[in-house]
């Protein structure tokens, strides 16, 4: 019980503000309810309003109530327990320091060590007064104790100056002969030259290929020598009605067919292709094809290709 009291009294004024808060809000809440009361028609309902409100007013009462007790359980002045002094939780004191005072270490008695080392003939009697004692014992007492050298002084002296370090000597190796390594040739190998396409001579004729009506090259014509930018000529009907058509170039000694063109729009004994730019092309034979491609985007096997000279 006592740990119970003492946390409550930590608590006390939490408590008690929390009994009051709550004290207040039910009060609110009466109050409200019974404001409601003068709105109300029915017996019934002015019958639950009014307990209502007696309710919140009763659990006012009960916080208020609650919060008082507290408060006087938790007064230290009721309580001599849990006052300050008496409370284990409370600060401990801080304690004191306390300095002592050294002890004096006790001084030497010259006169029983006058009358220790004094020989038996030179007894005074116990008459005699002290100062007397002392001047009697003290020059034999003297004379007892061995004189003792003085220390000699010990004249410091100059420690001599280090010897100068001598540097370590030098390995003498004998004349190193460096071997250069002879470079070993790497052999290159040598990637064989295209091989120029041969020119036909001046009997010779180029052929110009084009087994289908629907796809024709009428410009250029074959063996036709084409300079500078060119206007490409013929005639691509697409069967159907619906496809696109390309323009593409065979390269001399180069593998596959380089595409220069395409147009979705039929064309018949026109320009296939506005602008053929010969100069960006070395001298050589070339060959020029069109291929026509159906509305699905597969080659149609229709095509025309035509020999052209390029100086």
């Amino acid at each position: 019980m006592d740990v119970v009291f003492r946390l409550i009294n930590e608590l006390r004024l939490v408590l008690v503000v929390v009994a009051a808060v709550c004290c207040a809000a039910f009060l609110f809440t009466g109050f409200a309810a019974w404001r409601d009361l003068r709105r109300a028609v029915f017996n019934l309902e002015r019958s639950t309003i009014i307990s209502n409100a007696l309710s919140a007013w009763f659990k006012a009462v009960i916080c208020a109530v609650i919060g008082a007790a507290i408060w006087i359980v938790t007064d230290d002045s009721s309580r001599p327990e849990l006052r300050p002094s008496d409370n284990p939780l409370a600060a401990a004191p801080t304690p004191t320091l306390v300095l002592e005072v050294p002890t004096p270490l006790p001084t030497a008695d010259l006169s029983r060590l006058a009358l220790a080392v004094a020989p038996p003939t030179s007894f005074v009697p116990e008459t005699a007064p002290t100062s007397a004692v002392l001047a009697a014992a003290l020059p034999t007492a003297v004379s007892v104790l061995p004189t003792l050298p003085p220390p000699p002084t010990s004249t410091p002296t100059p420690l001599p100056p280090p010897p100068p370090t001598q540097p370590p000597p030098q390995l003498q190796l004998p004349n190193i002969v460096v071997a250069t390594a002879t470079p070993t040739p790497v052999l290159i190998p040598l990637l064989p030259l295209p091989s120029p396409t041969p020119e036909p001579t001046a009997g010779e004729t180029m052929i110009a290929d084009c087994p289908y009506p629907a796809a024709r090259i009428t410009s250029p014509m074959a063996g036709e020598t084409v300079s500078g930018v060119y206007v490409v000529r013929g005639t691509a009907d697409f069967p159907g009605g619906v496809g696109r058509y390309k323009l593409e170039i065979l390269r001399p000694n180069v593998p596959g067919w380089a595409f220069l063109w395409e147009n979705y729009n039929a064309v018949k004994e026109g320009v296939l292709m506005p602008r053929f730019d010969a100069s960006i092309f070395p001298p050589g034979i070339y060959t020029l094809r069109l291929m026509l491609i159906d509305g699905a985007g597969q080659e149609t096997g229709i095509y025309c290709s035509v020999q052209i000279r390029i100086p």
